[in-house]
């Protein structure tokens, strides 16, 4: 009798340490595609960092700078309580409505748009929207886990947390950033689909509101606009409105089924501008080819399949909801990436998630990969 006592107690030890384990697989694919862009950020960017700062390992030393920064990040994160983050859900993001407030005033801009602030004492720089998508998702995440045994209405249900969401795409929008602002609705929208708000009256409502907003939007910024027109004029100049976008088709088409082979793009060389940023995916298929290609997007569903699992065996709301905006946030701007390069949808500034280069974007995705390990220890569904 005694010896079985102590079995049940091994087994119980046994199975309570199983689930302190972090999903191993989520973390290895993690770092084939970090490996991956980091090859293809050295290769896209060399060209251009040999002509413009004489140096072309420039990108590829910050980018490996910014990834152990990430990493560190991650791994520590992946070891703090789901707990920790529930209770500093709205102090997060009230930090990132105040850093999105003193862009507009203190901030700095690369082309039309005001999104950056330095950091004080270093040379370095980052964007608080980047910032706002954990934001968000912890906000939204937080709010419905607290609202979820209250019977719903029209104002807890609908206006509440409109107003968690829309506060912040107003001010994403008011730096001139609407490919941000489309994809922090879009996350938002899809956590409270998710947590199981109507789809109905969020069409009825967010959908108005974001119609209106886009079209003040577009009518107030004439770049945009031509962006919007030229997508949709076949008879757009590619050699001005459509030059990217017709380089990395180029680029794109070129590659064949095997590549040119990795470091033999021939569009890096000031065809395709600033390679290594939005359009790293056309230097992608021009070396890597069409197999290359379906590779890499291989492994962002498999990337996106784990989460929903670790997000759907999650146990509790907050966890679940935090999951599955966190590996929503990821699908979405692969997709939507890939979409622009590829001529399907509006040239947009979207990076691709791991590979485009962009020290505080990196390091954002890799902080939240570290909550959705964490949240993956004591998710049912993983193995």
């Amino acid at each position: 009798m005694k010896l079985s006592i102590n079995e049940k107690i091994n087994e119980k030890l046994i199975n309570k340490t199983a689930k302190k384990r972090v999903d191993i697989k989520l973390f290895c694919l993690i770092l084939i595609i970090l490996t991956l862009g980091s090859l293809m950020i050295f290769s896209a960017s060399f060209p251009y960092a040999k002509s413009h700062y004489q140096d072309g390992y420039y990108y590829i030393k910050r980018h490996l700078i910014f990834l152990t920064i990430g990493l560190g990040i991650m791994i520590f994160l992946s070891k703090i309580k789901i707990e920790f983050y529930k209770k500093s859900a709205p102090i997060v993001y009230t930090i990132c409505m105040i850093l999105l407030i003193l862009v507009l005033f203190g901030g700095f801009s690369e082309g039309v748009a005001k999104r950056w602030l330095g950091i004080p004492g270093t040379p370095l720089s980052f964007q608080p929207s980047e910032l706002m998508k954990l934001g968000i998702i912890l906000m939204l995440s937080w709010y419905k886990d607290k609202v979820k045994d209250k019977k719903n209405n029209v104002f807890r249900e609908i206006f509440l947390p409109g107003i968690i969401l829309f506060g912040a795409c107003a001010l994403v929008m008011l730096e001139k950033h609407l490919s941000g602002t489309a994809i922090l609705g879009l996350i938002g929208i899809s956590v409270l689909f998710i947590s199981g708000t109507s789809i109905i009256k969020m069409l009825l409502t967010y959908g108005g509101l974001g119609g209106v907003g886009g079209a003040i939007f577009l009518f107030t910024n004439s770049y945009a606009m031509k962006r919007i027109e030229s997508f949709f004029n076949p008879n757009a100049d590619v050699l001005s409105d459509k030059w990217q976008t017709t380089q990395g088709l180029y680029a794109t088409g070129s590659g064949g089924l095997l590549g040119l082979g990795f470091f033999n793009s021939r569009q890096k060389y000031s065809y395709v501008s600033e390679p290594q940023n939005d359009f790293i995916f056309t230097i992608w298929c021009e070396e890597m080819g069409f197999i290359g290609a379906t590779v890499l997007v291989v492994l962002f569903l498999l990337l996106i399949w784990r989460g929903y699992k670790i997000a759907f065996g999650a146990n509790d709301v907050f966890s679940s909801l935090v999951a599955f905006g966190i590996v929503t946030q990821i699908g979405i701007q692969a997709f939507l990436n890939m979409m622009v390069v590829l001529d399907l949808v509006p040239n947009t500034g979207i990076s691709l998630p791991f590979f485009s280069y962009g020290g505080s974007s990196l390091v954002i995705l890799l902080a939240e990969i570290g909550i959705l390990l964490s949240i993956s220890k004591n998710s049912k569904f993983i193995n």
